[in-house]
């Protein structure tokens, strides 16, 4: 004997259209629901969710060294900005702070902003031009 017809959808079509189906209604609930004012202060909530008012006041109550962390994350990101400030091309800076790297990690270590250091550098005489 043969095998018995099947009447419907295929077992895996039928999968399929349920799941686009739950898609479809989670979706018309998620475009209903009101929006939730962002909550400051929970770990898994980015800042940039945050209310507008405590982004301004926590932007504001950063310290020098708050900001300079924020925007200089590591030694190479400061040093790549401090070759940017100096217009020399990346060869000719690198010899000529080659020599003295234990001067600029103090500068950094000391979060001295880019500008201030090349001010210094050349004072010293490590960065010409």
């Amino acid at each position: 004997m043969g095998k018995k017809a099947t009447i419907g959808m295929a077992p895996k079509d039928r999968s399929i259209h349920i799941i686009d189906k739950f898609i479809q209604r989670s979706e018309k609930k998620e475009k209903y629901k009101e929006r939730q004012p962002a909550r400051r202060k929970a770990k898994d909530v980015p800042m940039e969710l945050w209310p507008l008012k405590d982004q301004i006041e926590y932007w504001e109550n950063q310290s020098p060294a708050q900001k300079f962390d924020k925007k200089y994350t590591n030694y190479t990101d400061w040093l790549y900005k401090l070759e940017d400030i100096s217009g020399q091309y990346h060869t000719t800076f690198i010899d000529q702070i080659l020599n003295h790297k234990p001067q600029l990690l103090d500068l950094f270590n000391n979060k001295t902003h880019p500008n201030d250091a090349l001010e210094i550098l050349r004072k010293q005489g490590i960065v010409w031009v």
